[in-house]
């Protein structure tokens, strides 16, 4: 990827997760990429297509490095779905999920915004699914509908990621994951 476009994208990343899309206008971010009005058009038409471009390449990224790892696992499903999800080194919890929070202030003014931030969830979701497929099929938990509990696990997540985010303390998201891990296990078969 073109290196100008890079650091565009991350400083626009940056500056749309700690002051929402709104807030953050083009000029602060080409002032801090250093970079030209041209040079931004030049790989965004607009400040919606790079907010798209940060959805589709991103955000999206973030949710296959730290959760699609887990397709490659042949056994212990439930406690490798829960290592990962208790796995939040390094993470804000006084700004929250940038996932979470772009759904939150843009997916219902847009169209387009809800379209490739609901494809993001979609994808997170059917990474839960066909691992819990997998302990299906391994006997490892009870026959279940995994769609659904794949939406619960995410909606867990990023419920307990936002409780966090309201208290600013990352022992509200380790309470609520707590519960979820209790909830998980008792699909476990014994």
């Amino acid at each position: 990827m073109n290196i100008t476009k890079e650091k565009l994208l991350n400083i626009a990343f940056d500056e749309i997760y700690y002051n929402g899309y709104h807030a953050t206008s083009i000029d602060k971010i080409l002032k801090k990429a250093n970079a030209s009005k041209s040079s931004m058009y030049y790989f965004f038409k607009s400040k919606k297509e790079l907010a798209k471009a940060i959805i589709e390449e991103k955000i999206s990224y973030y949710i296959e490095e730290k959760y699609a790892p887990l397709l490659n696992i042949n056994e212990n499903y439930i406690e490798s779905i829960l290592e990962v999800i208790k796995n939040r080194k390094d993470f804000d919890f006084n700004c929250g999920c940038k996932l979470n929070n772009f759904v939150q202030e843009l997916s219902y003014k847009d169209e387009d915004f809800k379209n490739a931030l609901e494809k993001v969830y979609f994808r997170f979701e059917n990474i839960f699914e066909q691992v819990l497929d997998k302990a299906i099929e391994n006997k490892e938990i009870i026959q279940t509908d995994t769609k659904s509990l794949s939406m619960f696990i995410v909606s867990s997540i990023e419920g307990a990621l936002l409780s966090a985010k309201k208290s600013q303390d990352e022992k509200f998201y380790n309470i609520s994951i707590s519960h979820l891990e209790n909830y998980l296990n008792s699909f476990k078969l014994k």
